[in-house]
C-alpha cells in the first residue's frame, strides 16, 4: 500500500513539473519570460525586474506547504499533550480500582432481610 502512495505522489509530481514548463512556456512575450514582482522586495534591490511565473508559483506553494506543516506540527503536539494526560488518568483511576479491590471487606456487616416482614400470609 506504502508502494502505491509513492508511486501516485511521484506522478503527481511529474505532472506538475510539465506543467510548469508549459505554464513557462507559454507566459512570453518576445521569447521572453514574463516577470513577477513580489512586493517589498523591490526596494531591497530596485534594478531587481521580478521572477518568473512558474518559480512565482512554486514559492508560494512552497510557502503554503511550511505554513501548513507548522500547523500540523503543533496539532500533533497538542494532541500527544493530550493522550499523555489522559493516560496518566487512566492509571491514576487503574491504581484506585485495585485498591478498591483489594481492599478487605468487615467481617460483621448484618444483613436484613425485610422481605419476610412485609409480607402479610
Amino acid at each position: 500500500m506504502k508502494l502505491l502512495k509513492y508511486i501516485f505522489f511521484v506522478i503527481i509530481l511529474i505532472i506538475c513539473i510539465v506543467f510548469i514548463i508549459q505554464l513557462n512556456e507559454l507566459n512570453t512575450i518576445d521569447q521572453v519570460p514574463i516577470k513577477i514582482k513580489i512586493p517589498y522586495t523591490s526596494a531591497i534591490d530596485p534594478s531587481d525586474d521580478g521572477i518568473k511565473v512558474w518559480e512565482a508559483i512554486v514559492f508560494s506553494i512552497s510557502i503554503g506547504v511550511f505554513i501548513g506543516f507548522l500547523i500540523a506540527l503543533f496539532q500533533i503536539i497538542s494532541q500527544k499533550s493530550e493522550v499523555i494526560s489522559l493516560k496518566s488518568k487512566i492509571r491514576r483511576l487503574t491504581n484506585e480500582l485495585d485498591g478498591l479491590r483489594n481492599q478487605s471487606i468487615e467481617d460483621d456487616i448484618d444483613i436484613e432481610d425485610d422481605i419476610s416482614e412485609n409480607i402479610n400470609i
